[in-house]
């Protein structure tokens, strides 16, 4: 893959020179612009094009949520909020921001934010793929739901979680997301190799998630249907479903007939 190329915007000489150092550590990821101010970074955003934006929220003037609102549609980069204050993080999730980082910066947070970026940039490249392989699945699942008598389609459905986790919140996208695991008054959200403790129960949470791409397939269990690769049925019509990166879980036999009639032989069945 090629550099992904990177613009840096803070309003303080140090922050900036620190943040350009990091990020030229790192041989998969180019600085190519770095701006002093909102109204510099707006424009050379526009000109530029990149992939990556490490933006400060507060600075005079033009602020890091007036300098998102002045990019002009179509392609956008994706958004690393670097900041010395928490209090703007509801607002950074709801500026769908990638990931929001508390000064002083750490290479090794820096980095994951990096390296969830480079991620997200290289699944772009396959976003209409994705996105084709989604409706389909929808479609096939929208008709067995209405005889199933499972809920209807809505346009509130949960979309991005925000998960703190210490001092770091993480931005998790819905669709990035495994299988959610269930315990008590806790879930832990398994997404791209990594895990997050969410405090939700796993029914509360299973109400908020589009029922065309995800069911409960055990009382702890919930799993992402695009994530499928297959389902095996194995000895005394016990079955298992096996996710994209190898895991496998267990489907219970009351959720079988739900699984099986939601499009199983989509995955293909081995005995």
């Amino acid at each position: 893959m090629e550099r992904v190329t990177v613009v840096i915007v803070d309003d303080e000489v140090l922050a900036r020179k620190g943040l350009q150092a990091l990020v030229e550590r790192r041989t998969d990821c180019e600085v190519v612009a770095v701006c002093a101010n909102g109204r510099e970074a707006a424009s050379r955003i526009a000109e530029l094009e990149p992939g990556v934006i490490l933006l400060d929220i507060q600075m005079p003037e033009v602020t890091g949520f007036d300098v998102l609102a002045q990019l002009p549609p179509g392609r956008q980069p994706a958004v690393i909020f670097v900041t010395a204050y928490d209090e703007h993080a509801v607002r950074a999730f709801e500026a769908r921001a990638l990931d929001y980082i508390l000064k002083p910066v750490s290479p090794a947070r820096l980095d994951a934010a990096l390296d969830r970026a480079l991620a997200r940039i290289r699944d772009c490249r396959l976003a209409e793929y994705g996105r084709t392989v989604l409706e389909a699945v929808a479609t096939l699942q929208g008709g067995a739901a209405a005889g199933a008598g499972r809920r209807p389609p809505s346009a509130d459905w949960l979309e991005r979680l925000m998960i703190k986790d210490g001092v770091a919140i993480h931005f998790v996208e819905v669709p990035d997301i495994d299988w959610i695991e269930g315990a008590d008054y806790y879930v832990t959200i398994h997404a791209g190799g990594k895990s997050f403790l969410y405090r939700e129960s796993l029914r509360h949470l299973e109400e908020r998630l589009d029922p065309a791409c995800f069911l409960r397939i055990h009382v702890s269990a919930i799993v992402n249907l695009g994530k499928v690769r297959e389902i095996r049925r194995g000895f005394g019509g016990h079955y298992t479903v096996v996710l994209a990166d190898g895991k496998k879980l267990p489907v219970s036999r009351r959720r079988k007939k739900e699984l099986l009639d939601l499009g199983a032989a989509r995955f293909g069945l081995k005995g």
